[in-house]
């Protein structure tokens, strides 16, 4: 197969002692690239309760009140 111009330049560029980007290329520095980038939903739902720590809509209660009054 044939190199491309751009291959043949960088080759050209590190023989004469210059910088080859090729040599940062293929590093993922510590990254993982099958990795999540979102969090699950239990995660959103647990990193919003603590964010909204006095929102209390987001718990299991319906918010109702329940009064009883006595008659004499």
């Amino acid at each position: 197969m044939a190199l491309s111009k751009a291959k043949k330049f960088r080759q050209k560029q590190e023989r004469e002692g210059k910088y080859n980007p090729e040599i940062n290329r293929l590093s993922w520095n510590g990254l993982d690239p099958a990795a999540r980038l979102t969090p699950t939903f239990r995660e959103h739902k647990e990193k919003l309760q603590r964010k909204h720590k006095w929102n209390h809509s987001l718990d299991n209660r319906d918010g109702s009140i329940c009064l009883l009054y006595e008659t004499i």
